[in-house]
């Protein structure tokens, strides 16, 4: 064949061979953000069942979970749970521990749907990822279910398509169904929302017809805007803006997305209910009516990130009433030298507080009448302490507020504590107070000293008969420097006064701490941090870690089991199974970074675990 005429038929194979080789396929599903409606109120989504399982596993967690000395206490776990499993599901729920191992694998969707007039719709999608085994599987326990329980089932031909309804005799108010589709179930409890996914999935746009009595489908149909049910949730502007604010260029796909319009939720939710259409007007005078929606992403394994996720609130422009409290100033987010390098977590954020509380004045009174609300605050809080609240607290908080988590030493079973920190204007002013409080309430007030630092140990009436290492809490209150620090636990806080005095190491000087700051400013190039925070999960394990070692708490083990098969059948996990040294188990952990801004679009919260490798 001559040059001439092999070009043409070189362009023409070349435009057709794709559409050739695409003919014997079935076009790709739609996501479920395609399928799922404009009006969905609640949507959760994970991309692919399967990569979500491999990429949990390849994050330093789910490392450390397939550690040759951690795994056979993991998997001893698990062989219990579906023991207990078995042993307590109900008898008609026909499937065991062992079967779950068939739950999709590929994308699961879950939604909640404003069916305007009617009750709220629910969608649920579940795509076994070409696993037809599993599929026929799970519709052969739903068909013992029916036959069981004698229901109705009917069969419907949409379009090639068969659609499941599935009712009790021949009341089709509670019926529900479900269809089948390319290894892929979707379900709901209204027919018609299953017939739109059907249409969506094959490029069509619902027919949706305004019902005469449905007063806003009616509008909508006279002003020519598009019906409820016609679009996709993908099209939603509140969906979009969350994505869009969710995600980077730096950033893969996430496995996870959730979405939520709480307060068109709420308002179907509570639909009829007298009290809730009462507290709902109030909504526009306090502002809540700004609150649009709410969302968020989640993503594990990436090249950089050993999880990454973001969390954003969406609200309305301008903002007023309570969404005007939210006013955040800028600031140092180091660590005081009180917060010791061992704690759980810490946060601080910095906040006009005299501007707040005037704000808030003005919220209260405009429900009630002027002075309502510091006339509450002086009867309710000065009055019963002895100080005048507004001076001494309110107008004296400089702006910084720390929160740190940390644990008792030794590690004790009570779990978690706290210590509230904020910065003063005048310290003396509040140790004053402190003082006329204790001397109001002494049975609850002792003072005590601590390396030189004076502070209160309170103790309520009803532990005053309990050893000081037996109560849940042991709360402190002290100044130190320029900072009111409220405590949960006395051992707590030694340790943080330790810190301070320079005898223990100090969150500021760690490495792992610096590492995550660093992260921090880099991502935020520049911005005003509304709150920072860091978490180190290695010091949360390490503390549940030393408990699960201890007589006490095997011996407490051991006094459950006696009524309790699972708690019985834990201790002889725990027996059966030595753990290694914790240092094996730290060696795939790394902590947690995150910050708040305030955007032009709302409220939004980034954290992040740096890959071992990279935070190395």
């Amino acid at each position: 064949m001559k040059l001439r005429q092999t070009v043409p038929v070189l362009l023409i194979t070349a435009t057709l061979l794709p559409a050739l080789l695409a003919s014997g396929q079935e076009e790709p599903r739609p996501s479920a953000m395609r399928l799922f409606p404009h009006e969905t109120l609640m949507f959760v989504r994970v991309a692919h069942g399967r990569e979500l399982h491999e990429r949990f596993r390849q994050t330093g967690f789910g490392s450390m979970l397939q550690d040759p000395d951690v795994s056979p206490f993991v998997e001893d776990t698990l062989a219990l749970a579906g023991q207990q499993f078995d042993e307590n599901a109900p008898e008609d729920a026909n499937i065991s521990w062992e079967d779950l191992s068939r739950i999709p694998k590929g994308e699961v969707a879950f939604g909640v749907i404003d069916r305007g007039e009617a009750e709220m719709g629910v969608l649920l999608l579940a795509d076994f990822d070409g696993e037809q085994d599993d599929l026929d599987f799970f519709l052969e326990r739903l068909d013992e279910r029916w036959e069981a329980e004698g229901m109705v089932v009917e069969e419907i031909d949409v379009n090639g398509d068969t659609l499941t309804v599935v009712r009790q005799g021949d009341d089709r108010s509670s019926s529900f169904g479900y269809l089948v589709k390319a290894a892929c179930i979707v379900g709901s409890n209204d027919e018609a929302l299953l017939r739109h996914v059907l249409d969506r999935w094959a490029g069509r746009t619902p027919i949706i017809e305004a019902a005469v009595e449905d007063e806003d489908q009616v509008e909508a149909a006279d002003a020519g805007a598009p019906l409820r049910g016609e679009q996709p949730l993908a099209d939603n502007k509140n969906f979009q803006t969350i994505l869009r604010e969710c995600s980077t260029q730096l950033e893969e796909p996430p496995q996870i997305v959730f979405y939520i319009d709480p307060i068109a939720l709420a308002k179907r939710a509570f639909r009829g209910n007298a009290g809730a259409t009462i507290a709902f007007a109030t909504f526009p005078a306090l502002g809540l009516d700004g609150i649009l929606a709410a969302g968020g992403t989640m993503t594990f394994a990436t090249e950089k990130w050993d999880m990454v996720s973001h969390l954003h609130l969406l609200l309305g422009h301008p903002r007023s009433g309570v969404l005007t409290l939210l006013r955040f100033k800028s600031g140092d987010v180091t660590p005081p030298s009180y917060v010791p390098a061992n704690v759980y977590g810490y946060s601080t954020t910095y906040m006009d507080a005299p501007g707040v509380y005037e704000r808030l004045v003005q919220l209260v009174d405009q429900f009630r009448y002027e002075g309502a609300f510091e006339e509450s605050i002086e009867s309710n809080i000065s009055d019963n302490l002895g100080i005048d609240f507004k001076e001494v607290v309110i107008n004296n908080l400089a702006g910084r507020a720390t929160l740190v988590t940390s644990y008792d030493e030794p590690a004790q079973p009570r779990g978690e504590q706290r210590a509230l920190c904020v910065t003063l204007v005048e310290p003396t002013l509040a140790a004053k107070a402190l003082d006329k409080i204790a001397e109001k309430y002494p049975d609850s007030m002792e003072l005590r000293e601590l390396g030189g630092v004076s502070y209160y140990l309170q103790t309520p009436s009803f532990a005053r008969d309990r050893p000081e290492e037996e109560r849940m809490f042991t709360p402190c209150f002290a100044i130190v420097d320029d900072t009111l620090i409220l405590c949960s636990s006395q051992s707590m806080f030694t340790a943080m006064i330790e810190a301070h005095q320079d005898s223990r190491p100090r969150l500021a000087d760690s490495v792992e701490f610096k590492v995550i700051q660093s992260r921090v400013d880099r991502l935020t190039r520049g911005q005003e941090l509304a709150m920072f925070y860091y978490e180190n999960a290695a010091e949360s394990i390490k503390h549940w870690y030393e408990v699960s070692q201890s007589d006490t708490a095997r011996d407490g083990l051991a006094a459950l089991g006696e009524n309790s098969g699972a708690a019985a059948g834990f201790l002889d996990v725990l027996e059966r199974n030595e753990l290694p040294p914790f240092d094996v188990m730290q060696r795939y952990l790394v902590p947690t970074g995150g910050y708040l801004i305030d955007t032009d679009t709302g409220l939004h919260f980034m954290s992040f675990n740096v890959r071992r490798e990279e935070s190395e």
